[in-house]
């Protein structure tokens, strides 16, 4: 009688005590997930990169009202496609092309992750199936743009078969306020989209690059052809690979790499009122050398040959210079060195030739106008000119700034970048003049600004490719501007195109006009 009496004493308890009470409660409660966040990835003045656009999202709780409002904004085949979802009774979530009021349907505005045009999609990446970083700074920053994510949930009394009941009061639930803290790049944005402009009006496959001088941050980092993220499987397809970051990719050089040629025999001390006459054509150990398109340009100072692109000067001038020397100086300026631009983010080193292959003297004058077994990527063309508008100092080119909390302060930051000065000022100073010559009457003219005055050096590199019997050239334009007081350098490269100047000195000319109204 005893056991009898305390084991009834004991399901009176339980089913009086607030333990069943919670479990019932925890039984009849539904918990809808209408979205997660990720953190922000931002500009340089901490301007979203990322979710800047809007898109809505309804928690919905079927019901005959909400199924008819519902119909009025929705494609009949999407209701179609949701009608055994509605009927099923169980609540859902459901992207809508605008917003709506209906009983039992709560509707959010949330962060959509990529624009239809995304600005710098090739270096911001995009995420995979799960929602993790598949590319680009969102997979090499995937751990902290996922860290303390925020989400939107609304939580249900339902019955049995989750069915939303009558009457009973939902719970919100949004801590979606943290998407706010993530990573920041030293793109500006407005550059950006400056950069892109020009280069699709004026490139097809083709980079561009601005950064800032000195500190040669990046303010703008472009390749084309672009892609959306929202829609990677289109560009997978494409024949000409836009998930390819040609910022960071190396190509053949050129002319463009006579500044290198022209610092090293100025260092050395090579006069810049030194003169050769050129013929069109240069006999280097019986190979002939010739300038672009068979010109003879006559007699040439250092200044009127990198004006009018002059090969055979260089290749002349080139053999007064030490070849350790004149190897050196290419190092020096960031030539055959791969860059971490951010956490994770690597340039390819491109090619330089070995001291002992420069002791074969057509391999020497090859490399003399940038030909041969150099290559080299835009990003490492924007360091050596930067190097040249900072008169004398190298900086190497960096895009990660730190990373923020929600309420966007500094959780972390960059590393300042060294400078290391790897010519004197004089060199640079007569650098800078033999850039502003070109443009203003040399191979460059074509890039010359509306707007103030600028330097610039074009290229035309050949391949040894060759489409329906003509070879195929890349084509470079890199220069600073203003010219007076530099604050930009800009950088152009097209995989294509029929030479530095005709085919890049539009798009250089474009962004350093927009460029005007900034620096003011």
């Amino acid at each position: 009688m005893l056991c009898m009496f305390l084991s009834i004493l004991t399901v009176f308890s339980i089913s009086n005590g607030t333990q069943l009470a919670q479990t019932a409660d925890r039984q009849s409660s539904y918990q809808l997930s209408v979205a997660k966040t990720r953190g922000t990835i931002y500009d340089c003045n901490k301007s979203a990169l990322t979710g800047a656009d809007k898109e809505y999202v309804a928690a919905i709780a079927p019901s005959v009202e909400g199924a008819a409002a519902l119909s009025k904004i929705l494609p009949e085949k999407e209701m179609e496609s949701i009608y055994p979802t509605l009927t099923a009774g169980k609540p859902f979530s459901l992207k809508l092309p605008k917003s709506i009021t209906s009983s039992g349907i709560d509707v959010f505005s949330i962060d959509k992750r990529y624009s239809d045009k995304q600005p710098a999609a090739n270096i911001i990446g995009y995420l995979d199936g799960s929602g993790v970083g598949a590319a680009g700074i969102e997979k090499t920053f995937n751990q902290q743009l996922t860290k303390n994510q925020g989400q939107i949930s609304v939580t249900y009394k339902v019955d049995a078969v989750n069915r939303v009941l009558a009457g009973e009061n939902k719970k919100i639930s949004d801590t979606s306020y943290l998407k706010n803290s993530g990573v920041v790049l030293t793109i500006d944005k407005s550059i950006q989209e400056i950069a892109e402009r020009a280069a699709e009006k004026y490139l097809t496959k083709a980079a561009v690059i601005v950064t800032e001088v000195p500190t040669c941050k990046i303010r703008a980092l472009v390749s084309l052809p672009t892609f959306s993220p929202n829609n990677v499987a289109q560009a997978l397809q494409s024949t000409d690979s836009p998930l390819v970051n040609r910022c960071l990719s190396a190509y053949n050089v050129g002319s463009v790499f006579k500044l290198v040629s022209a610092s090293a025999a100025l260092e050395y001390g090579i006069s810049p009122d030194t003169q050769y006459t050129c013929t069109g054509s240069i006999d280097v150990s019986g190979g002939i050398f010739h300038c672009f398109n068979g010109e003879k340009h006559g007699t040439e100072t250092m200044k009127s040959a990198i004006s009018h692109s002059c090969n055979t000067y260089f290749v002349n001038l080139m053999q007064m210079v030490p070849q350790s020397q004149f190897l050196l100086m290419t190092q020096s300026m960031g030539f055959g060195r791969s860059f971490e631009i951010a956490p994770g983010i690597k340039s390819v080193e491109g090619n330089v030739p070995t001291l002992k292959s420069l002791s074969s003297p057509r391999a020497l004058a090859n490399f003399s106008f940038g030909q041969g077994d150099l290559t080299a990527t835009p990003l490492q063309i924007a360091g050596m000119v930067n190097a040249i508008a900072s008169n004398g100092k190298y900086t190497q080119p960096y895009l990660y700034e730190g990373l923020v909390d929600e309420n966007l302060n500094y959780t972390a930051r960059a590393a300042q970048q060294k400078s290391t000065p790897v010519i004197t000022q004089e060199t640079a100073k007569l650098l800078q003049e033999f850039m502003k010559e070109s443009i203003d009457t040399g191979t460059s003219k074509k890039g010359k600004p509306s707007k103030g005055e600028a330097g610039a050096k074009t290229a035309t590199a050949q391949t040894g490719r060759y489409i329906n019997g003509t070879e195929a050239v890349e084509s470079w334009f890199s220069g600073f501007y203003p010219y007076d007081n530099p604050k930009y350098v800009i950088t152009v490269f097209a995989e294509d195109g029929t030479g530095g100047g005709a085919t890049c000195g539009p798009a250089f000319k474009q962004i350093a006009d927009e460029l005007y109204d900034r620096i003011g």
